[in-house]
């Protein structure tokens, strides 16, 4: 009996059956079904559902089999990119082609079967508690109050008192977090006892890319009519590009400086997504400084392994799933 949570099967279910299906999983995995969406972007489409639980927004991903990683290009980089790119290669002493120098930077092609998930849409950010403002813990340290009062005055939309505690000015007034020091394993056995995990790599890449053969999702080369992160004019008020939501409603690979956590087979930590900013701290342009966030881009570790940094390193929760 063919899955119907997988990718081929659930695009071609009458719409009826999809709805059960999705009422059946948010009763059985204890989360609100929040509404049908279809999502659509560069090329692929998807029809599915968000839902709501832990304090998060999560949507349906169903599986496939599908081809991962990079090789060569499919359509070839324009000219824009390629003598951004060049000139990077000559800083670095490359002497060889642009294809030979991404692929010492990407995935090796493989075929995977990835199951269906539920999917945290946005990034979480490491180790914070949130707390109420009367919180003991808080009102016991009047100098952290007395600093939030001075930010309030300066009109400051937020405070960081780094490795302790921030603050974070919304639309109903402040609140404050808490700052935990956690390890790798520990975060790990933290989702696991919610029932979740963090994806695996082959997982994020098919969730970034959605089985794309080029490059970036929409092509081979970076769109420079993007809006992006970092660049064009402050008062631009169009949405970030990439940080709209993908062909599966999530939001992820936009920002260079964010390292989202992955698990690699041998339960090792990898980060995906982005190199904490290192091509843009260097000067680079956008193409090299976007780099990082192509759904293959494979990030060479420099720090220790458990080891995880509050102000780069972000994670999402994914819950597998499958058909009774």
């Amino acid at each position: 009996m063919e899955n119907r949570l997988m990718r081929p099967v659930w695009e071609r279910l009458p719409a009826e059956e999809r709805r059960e299906l999705l009422e059946q999983m948010g009763k059985r995995h204890g989360m609100l079904l929040l509404g049908e969406e279809t999502f659509s972007r560069w090329g692929q489409t998807i029809h599915t559902a968000c839902f709501r639980r832990a304090g998060g927004e999560f949507v349906f991903v169903p599986g496939d089999t599908v081809t991962l990683g990079w090789e060569s290009f499919v359509q070839g980089m324009d000219e824009e990119n390629l003598a951004q790119l060049r000139e990077e290669m000559e800083n670095l002493g490359w002497e060889g082609t642009v294809e030979e120098f991404l692929g010492e930077q990407t995935t090796p092609v493989r075929q995977v079967t990835i199951g269906p998930m539920l999917v945290e849409r946005t990034l979480q950010t490491i180790g914070y508690e949130e707390v109420p403002l009367d919180d003991p813990r808080l009102t016991a340290r009047p100098d952290w109050l007395e600093d939030l009062a001075r930010a309030e005055r300066e009109n400051c939309q937020g405070l960081t008192i780094s490795g302790q505690v921030r603050f974070l000015k919304g639309e109903t007034g402040w609140q404050a977090e808490l700052y935990h020091e956690i390890s790798f394993p520990q975060l790990k056995e933290q989702l696991a006892g919610q029932g979740f995990s963090l994806p695996t790599t082959d997982q994020w890449e098919y969730l970034c890319g959605g089985g794309c053969r080029t490059f970036f999702p929409w092509g081979d080369s970076l769109d420079l009519d993007f809006r992006l992160l970092y660049f064009g004019e402050l008062e631009d008020s169009r949405p970030y590009d990439m940080k709209e939501p993908n062909f599966f409603g999530l939001s992820m690979a936009y920002d260079p400086y964010r390292l989202e956590l992955t698990v690699d087979p041998d339960g090792s930590l990898v980060h995906k997504g982005g190199d904490g900013g290192c091509n843009l701290c260097g000067g680079a342009g956008p193409v090299v400084g976007f780099l990082p966030c192509a759904p293959y881009f494979r990030y060479e570790e420099w720090r220790d392994g458990e080891e995880l940094d509050d102000d780069y390193d972000f994670y999402r929760r994914v819950l597998e799933i499958r058909e009774d």
